[in-house]
């Protein structure tokens, strides 16, 4: 290998764990944010008396499900 290969492969990897990094601090931003928007609709408008164990699935559904969805392309 050269030296211009290994400089390559390098910078290839210091991309990839930046943008993994990246992921997962947009991931928990966007988790949170749906947190907040379940329990304000669900026990401040709603007036629901929902646990915070289902708030919590729901908006980690919830992320999930945007996060997969957000992958296709057309």
């Amino acid at each position: 290998m050269s030296l211009k290969e290994i400089g390559s492969s390098l910078y290839d990897i210091l991309i990839l764990i930046f943008s993994a990094i990246a992921l997962v601090i947009f991931g928990l931003i966007f988790y949170l944010v749906d947190l907040w928007i379940i329990k304000f609709a669900s026990v401040d408008i709603l007036g629901l008396e929902v646990s915070g164990d289902w708030i919590v699935i729901s908006a980690a559904i919830l992320t999930a499900a945007a996060m997969i969805g957000s992958i296709s392309r057309k």
